[in-house]
């Protein structure tokens, strides 16, 4: 039969194959050669004419299959990574660059299982029936059929799994008493598996570091493997270098952000000792800006003459401006839209100003009971210290409702203090001019408010948490310029859980809980725009928005003095985009000044979809009252972006 293979294409794949069997590549290539080579005829033969050679038919690709022996959860494991490597291939290959993949597939499989620990198994490959180190695999793969798949079976026997019997790290005197080798990854009668070895080399060098040994280095790691005892013995040698302490901050990329601006927010002295979490704080002070795309800490590689550790910082400013759009829709309510421009670096010192503007009441409404609000905000962080921020506000708004119509101008201030991640407190003053009208009256407020507050949220996302917990505060003494005689005070805290039922977020039990009073509040002394209400998409759903609660003879919300609400949800994701959620609010308002003399809580129960979009879900939810009311819907219809809560 014609060999349409050249001598080349043939010795690629027996070096392959032979390389395996006899350890060294320079071995199998010659023994290739040898092969390739032998029954050449002597140079001054002259040999018979032959065809050129014919070029390969184009094969399908091959289809692999994975024949186990061993651990169920392995085989598992090795089953998808032969089948993503397999997925990786494009039909249309030549019989050697499949008979190469084969070979591909066998050495990943004994890879994978030698980094599980197992080092005595064996492995082999056949290819259209043919083991892959059988010089003649090409021609059986070359007999199917031009354009068929290639069967390629992996048979693997995984044999005994190794076990750590010693580990030894091997350091100066000096440094050798700063390792906590009991908090090391990987132990003694552990699985010698690569990943904790790797880990282990990651946890040596990060507990060097944190004593103030930042160029510390592993020299040598040795595994010894030991067939006999089915066990590896593995030390590691390591260079931990000087003591170093903390250098100069250079920053690099920076185009409209003031240096010196940054080289404040640096949390250390040149000259303290060396820690990795100074490293991580400086990217925290950098990245919380907001102002940056990207932010790339560099250490240096040496010390400089006084023992410093200079650090280079590279960032990459986003745009100072941008625009934004948002919308909504609740069956009460109507449609609201809201746009937004901000200049994130307004004078190079990450300071912000923010103009929006708003319509809510489309659609459901004519255009003279659109409600509109006009807003523009400023935020200066590191205001007089670091960690606090200055925050300014002015707005112009038109709010109409069942309950009131309200027309208002109003300007604020106040400080935010971060006292640590997530924990935010904050104080301010406030003061509007306003006109309130309900069914019973038309008045002028001219309330001065002192509002102060506190969050602190340790939720894992900002609109699709899965676990952790929010709790807010907030207290708003009023002062009304107009009626000077009769302050007040608003409480309100709120809180909210979050359960991951299953670990990976697929299942979450989400639970919220607000209580709000007014301590020696009466009615007539509360504006109706700084009551309590309850209903709505935010509140209890099913209900329309504000009226469950107090309500007058012609059902028109009234508000209340106090507020009590509740929710349990449950949010099930069923696909990577889609998912589902079933969930019971409750609530009402009081007219007394502590709740629990009235109504019971309206309850409300419904379902929703969501989408999981790139910038977070996008939420639908059609909900009943339960305890339903003369005059109240029969459900609400609310469309939004992010979870209800």
């Amino acid at each position: 039969m014609q060999d349409r293979y050249s001598p080349l294409a043939r010795l690629s794949v027996l070096s392959a194959a032979l390389s395996r069997k006899f350890g060294s590549p320079a071995g199998a290539i010659a023994l290739a050669l040898a092969a390739a080579t032998a029954g050449a005829q002597a140079p001054d033969a002259t040999p018979p004419a032959a065809p050129a050679p014919a070029t390969p038919g184009a094969r399908g690709k091959a289809v692999v299959s994975l024949q186990f022996t061993g651990n169920e959860k392995l085989r598992e494991e090795l089953q998808k990574l032969v089948g993503a490597d397999a997925e990786a291939q494009a039909a249309g290959a030549t019989s050697i660059t499949i008979l190469q993949r084969a070979h591909a597939q066998r050495d990943l499989v004994i890879k994978a299982l030698r980094a599980y620990g197992y080092y005595a198994n064996r492995v082999t490959a056949r290819a259209a029936g043919r083991d892959v180190d059988d010089p003649a695999a090409i021609d059986a793969i070359d007999a199917l059929p031009a354009g068929a798949d290639v069967p390629v079976e992996v048979a693997v026997e995984s044999g005994p799994r190794f076990n750590v019997q010693s580990i030894d790290v091997v350091l100066p005197p000096a440094a050798s008493g700063m390792l906590a080798r009991d908090k090391l990854p990987l132990a003694v009668g552990q699985p010698a598996e690569a990943a904790k070895i790797l880990s282990t080399d990651d946890e040596i060098l990060n507990q060097l570091q944190r004593h103030g040994y930042a160029l510390a280095r592993i020299v040598k790691r040795d595994v010894l493997i030991d067939h006999d005892t089915r066990t590896a013995r593995i030390t590691w040698r390591i260079d931990p270098g000087p003591p170093a302490t903390m250098g100069t901050v250079t920053f690099r990329g920076q185009q409209r952000t003031e240096t010196e601006f940054l080289e404040r927010r640096v949390p250390y002295q040149p000259g303290q000792p060396y820690h990795p979490d100074r490293i991580e704080d400086l990217r925290t002070r950098m990245t919380e800006l907001g102002i940056f795309s990207s932010v790339n800490i560099i250490r240096g590689n040496a010390l400089d003459a006084d023992g410093h550790l200079p650090v280079v910082v590279e960032v990459t400013e986003r745009p100072p401006r941008t625009i934004g759009f948002s919308a909504s829709y609740a069956s009460s309510e109507g449609a609201a839209l809201r746009a937004y421009w901000q200049h994130r670096n307004l004078t190079g010192e990450a300071d912000s100003l923010r103009l929006s503007a708003g319509a809510t009441g489309l659609v459901e409404h004519s255009l003279a009971d659109t409600g509109f609000a006009i807003t523009a905000d400023y935020r200066k962080p590191d205001f007089l210290r670091i960690d606090q921020a200055m925050t300014l506000q002015a707005a112009v708004i038109r709010e109409i409702n069942d309950a009131y119509r309200r027309q208002s101008a109003m300007i604020g201030g106040g400080i935010e203090r971060l006292i640590n991640k997530g924990f935010v407190v904050r104080a301010g003053i406030a003061f509007e001019t306003e006109v309130v009208e309900t069914a019973e009256r038309r008045a002028t407020y001219l309330p001065l408010s002192l509002p102060m507050g506190m969050t602190l949220d340790r939720a894992n996302s900002p609109l699709d948490p899965t676990r952790g917990y929010r709790l807010a505060l907030d207290v708003i003494p009023y002062f009304d310029l107009r009626n000077p005689g009769h302050p007040f005070v608003k409480l309100r805290a709120t809180g909210s859980t979050y359960l991951d039922l299953t670990g990976s977020g697929s299942t979450v039990v989400a639970l919220r809980a607000s209580v709000g009073v007014m301590p020696g509040a009466t009615k007539d002394a509360v504006p109706p725009d700084k009551r309590f209400y309850a209903g709505g998409g935010g509140s209890v759903r099913g209900f329309d928005y504000q009226s469950a609660g107090p309500r007058d003879a012609d059902h028109r919300p009234l508000g209340g003095q106090s507020l009590i609400e509740g929710s349990v949800e449950l949010r099930q994701r069923l696909t990577e985009k889609f998912g589902a959620v079933v969930f019971v609010d409750a609530g009402t308002t009081y007219s007394s000044s502590l709740p629990g003399k009235g109504d019971p809580p309206r309850i409300g129960a419904g379902v929703g979809v969501r989408y999981y979009s790139d910038f977070g879900p996008i939420r639908a939810d059609v909900a009943t009252p339960i305890n339903r009311r003369p005059g109240d819907s029969w459900y609400g219809l609310y469309i939004s972006i992010g979870q209800a809560f």
